[in-house]
């Protein structure tokens, strides 16, 4: 199982979590050509927002593993089938709502994010160890995410972080096609992001109204963050493991999970 490096920001139990690999697989050379000196605004609008998320998930997409339900390899294809039985009992209605589009990463992370533009993409390294109800609690989070416009604005603020504040939306409301430079350095700025603990316990909150609106077991949200809580103490503290940068960028995991177990 190839291990991807970007985590972008959003993420359930997970949002922000970035990993170095990312940049052994493109050119993340400064995109220094793009920057304007002296603009001292950044303006950008929705449909600009969508379409730069659009560009970013393309490019995502074809630099980490994805798992399809054709796949050749019985493990991604295995792990495809298993994410769309259980997004299946989503609404249609929300689907269509936030465009939401849910797919997998074959990667060893233990992670999760949702983009601006719908897409929720979950690692295998989170699905190996939570159970069916628990995924889905985390896809309920990363929808909320979304709901309350955390991704949109991590997105924008990452752009605004990165050279390509000076250059996005610029010349007439004109945009061009990002290079992979460019969207490296958009990378390395979301990589930087993180929610704050308003907008996590606000995701949790959203989980736990869309599990019981499937009629699911909303104590799923709950054990979830108990997962990655228990992976955090079996760590350590201060840890040099693999999910040091994912504890630092979800913490306060036991007031998220009491909040949610006093919600039952």
């Amino acid at each position: 199982m190839k291990k991807i490096t970007f985590l972008i920001a959003c993420l359930l139990l997970l949002s922000n979590v970035a990993n170095a690999q990312l940049r052994n697989r493109v050119n993340l050379e400064r995109a220094a050509s793009a920057v304007v000196q002296g603009v001292q605004s950044f303006t950008i609008t929705d449909a600009q927002v969508i379409r730069y998320t659009d560009e970013f998930m393309e490019w995502m997409d074809a630099n980490n593993p994805l798992c399809r339900i054709d796949s050749e390899n019985p493990h991604k294809r295995e792990i495809a089938e298993r994410l769309a039985y259980i997004v299946s009992v989503i609404p249609q209605e929300l689907i269509n709502r936030y465009n939401l589009d849910i797919q997998a990463y074959f990667v060893v992370d233990v992670n999760a994010f949702a983009a601006a533009n719908g897409a929720i993409r979950m690692f295998a390294g989170l699905m190996e160890i939570m159970n069916d109800d628990e995924i889905l609690a985390v896809v309920g989070h990363e929808i909320g995410h979304i709901a309350h416009n955390d991704s949109r604005d991590a997105f924008v603020h990452a752009l605004r972080m990165s050279a390509l504040r000076d250059a996005v939306g610029s010349i007439e409301g004109t945009a061009a096609r990002l290079t992979d430079s460019q969207l490296g350095e958009l990378g390395e700025a979301l990589a930087n992001s993180q929610f704050s603990q308003q907008q996590e316990f606000a995701a949790d909150a959203y989980a736990f109204e869309f599990m019981r609106s499937l009629g699911r077991d909303t104590g799923a949200v709950a054990s979830a963050l108990g997962v990655l809580l228990n992976l955090q103490q079996e760590a350590g503290a201060g840890g040099s493991s693999r999910f040091a940068s994912l504890f630092s960028s979800h913490p306060d995991l036991e007031r998220r999970i009491a909040t949610l177990n006093a919600m039952q």
